[in-house]
């Protein structure tokens, strides 16, 4: 049947399936070269778990079959092939598995291997530990490649094990190195004429020298890195540059330019096939998180909901976001969400997202002890092996301290001295650790608007908790997010408003509270918009609320309890009325209030002051 197959032509389309038959019938050379032949059509057409497959089946079979009668050529060897295999491994995202056919390669080289190939074993070895944050080793491995072969006469070989180099350095703190080697490198590149060498080299460079990525100047050199790739047809190389000047963007504080970079990435992506490898999932995240940060909520959890039922499942790449977004919006199945994302083996995106959820979560329930166990653990788990602290260990300390503020304030207001005074101590021990990292971002540089934002809050934590709360730290706070983040300068509104009414600044702290009350209920963040409704209550003289007779009396029972987030369920249970019943009572409220969904019923009766 398989020669039958092979006999009708069109070979390359039926490649996978003459494999098939062909080893169900034990002619294992005619297996091993169909598989080849399917492998090489997957790779064509952008399917690369396809090509994956066809490659680990003609692994499988390269011993069982006699070395005359396998195929030859360019690249056909068991050596390349696991090579090959741990390419398209890492481009359906499966890293370990990269990782795993890379050392199985390194394993089969044998004296009799030439330098080059040796080399290369090698600095594909180092990027795939790098994919998998096993940073000493990807150093150690790029050192060997780089050292394996001479600088002169100029290879191509020698210029990828350089740039592979580069990238390991800077991931363990060889700046110096990095900076020396690349530029190296860079005119070796120009001069064998390897623009997608060049490319790659130009991104390294751009990210190393000067301001790096957040300047102009640095995104300027990442366009020109991105047009070299293109015109060579280096689809990985061309990501990289489209995601590093995504992240040049959100990291100088414009994250509108972010998006369009973000959509070319991921559309680059889809053609090749490619949205399940490196730079696209950390493109899509980041995509989740821009939506985020500007507010547009209902954007972000559309876009989660579609990576997560169209395109190949992430964990915390495509869930992150849409978790903070059910945090704030009251939704009790994120911290469910956020706690699964811990299970299974160690994942640094998991480990990220749900450390920042849960740490969150602790804080707004006002556990603080939970909530600097969660800070704690998740930065330990995300130290990297050279022990350099995680950029989001600021973002960290500030959501643990807003915890550990409220339990001082609380101890202290009682007249437990000596309890606030601990608390204290751990604020300190807290906002130490953010100031050293948001010191100390890339390159040693400050990180940038988010991190010295994150920062800001940071401080404005550790004074409420140190002495009480300082309207002129939390004023700073406010400022500081103003890169285009719309929920957190509006939680330190909230804040600051807390601190103006303890200086008896009413009238200020009223005005405060009004704008950060505005932002929830536009976002829909229902969890602190009751917080801010008691604030607005506090520092304004009392007032009959306009249209009171508008709402009858359990409808505003009702409401209120929509306010909190709840089902009509819930609703139900808790005003010992059927689901059916609240659910005519939530039809009533929104037909009274002309609202089209929960959400704008409960910004409109905040609105009307109901």
């Amino acid at each position: 049947f398989a020669r039958l197959l092979d006999a009708r032509g069109h070979g390359a389309e039926s490649a996978a399936e003459r494999a098939h038959h062909y080893r169900e019938s034990h002619d294992l050379a005619e297996a091993l070269a169909a598989s080849l032949e399917a492998a090489d059509h997957a790779q064509r057409v952008g399917a690369p778990a396809e090509e994956l497959r066809h490659l680990e089946a003609a692994l499988d079979l390269w011993s069982a079959v006699e070395p005359t009668a396998r195929p030859s050529g360019e690249g056909v060897d068991r050596v390349r092939l696991m090579l090959r295999a741990s390419a398209a491994a890492a481009h359906t995202g499966e890293l370990h598995r990269a990782v795993s056919l890379t050392r199985a390669a390194l394993a089969g080289v044998g004296q009799e291997v030439d330098s080059e190939l040796a080399a290369r074993v090698r600095y594909t070895l180092a990027g795939n530990l790098m994919s998998v944050d096993n940073l000493t080793a990807a150093f150690a491995y790029s050192s060997e490649a780089l050292a394996m072969i001479p600088a002169d006469p100029p290879s191509r070989t020698w210029v990828w094990a350089a740039a592979t180099h580069v990238l390991a350095a800077r991931q363990v703190g060889e700046n110096e190195v990095a900076l020396r080697v690349a530029r190296q490198a860079l005119g070796t590149a120009e001069q064998l004429g390897v623009p997608d060498a060049q490319a790659d080299l130009l991104i390294s460079l751009a990210v190393l020298e000067g301001g790096g990525r957040r300047t102009e100047a640095g995104r300027e050199r990442l366009r020109q890195a991105r047009e070299l790739a293109r015109r060579a047809g280096s689809t990985p190389v061309e990501m990289r540059a489209l995601f590093n000047l995504a992240v040049g963007c959100f990291e100088s504080g414009h994250l509108d330019e972010c998006l369009p970079w973000l959509a070319e990435g991921l559309d680059r992506a889809r053609r090749a096939g490619l949205l399940s490898s490196p730079y696209p999932m950390e493109m899509r995240y980041l995509k989740l998180l821009v939506l985020y940060t500007l507010g547009r909520w209902d954007d972000c959890v559309r876009a989660a909901h579609a990576d997560a039922e169209v395109l190949p499942a992430a964990g915390g790449y495509t869930m992150a976001p849409a978790l903070y977004v059910g945090l704030a919006r009251g939704d009790l199945r994120a911290v469910d969400r956020a706690r699964a994302l811990l299970e299974g083996p160690f994942d640094w995106m998991a480990t990220l997202v749900a450390g920042i959820a849960l740490t969150d979560a602790a804080a707004l329930r006002g556990d603080a002890e939970d909530a600097v166990q969660r800070m704690r653990s998740t930065v330990a788990a995300l130290t990297d092996d050279t022990g350099a602290l995680p950029h989001v260990t600021v973002r960290l300390a500030g959501l643990a301290l807003s915890a550990v503020a409220d339990r001082a304030d609380d101890l202290r207001r009682k007249g437990d001295q000596a309890g606030a005074l601990r608390w204290a101590e751990t604020a300190t021990e807290l906002v130490e650790l953010a100031r050293m990292t948001a010191a100390h971002g890339e390159r040693g540089i400050p990180q940038g608007p988010e991190g010295q934002a994150w920062l800001a809050r940071a401080e404005a934590e550790w004074t409420r908790a140190a002495s009480g709360p300082d309207a002129e730290a939390w004023a700073r706070a406010v400022a500081a997010f103003d890169f285009g983040d719309v929920y957190e300068p509006a939680r330190c509104r909230l804040r600051y408003a807390e601190a103006l009414l303890a200086a008896d600044r009413r009238e200020e702290a009223a005005v405060e509270a009004r704008a950060a009350r505005e932002v929830f209920a536009r976002l829909g963040a229902t969890v602190l918009l009751e917080q801010a409704e008691e604030l607005i209550r506090r520092a304004s003289p009392a007032v009959a609320p306009p249209s009171a007779q508008l709402l009858t009396a359990r409808e505003q029972d009702v409401l209120r309890l929509l306010a909190r987030g709840r089902s009509n369920r819930q609703i139900g249970e808790e005003l010992f009325i059927t689901g059916k019943t609240a659910s005519v009572h939530v039809s009533n409220i929104l037909a009274k209030l002309g609202a089209a969904s929960r959400t704008e019923a409960v910004a409109v009766a905040y609105r009307k002051g109901l």
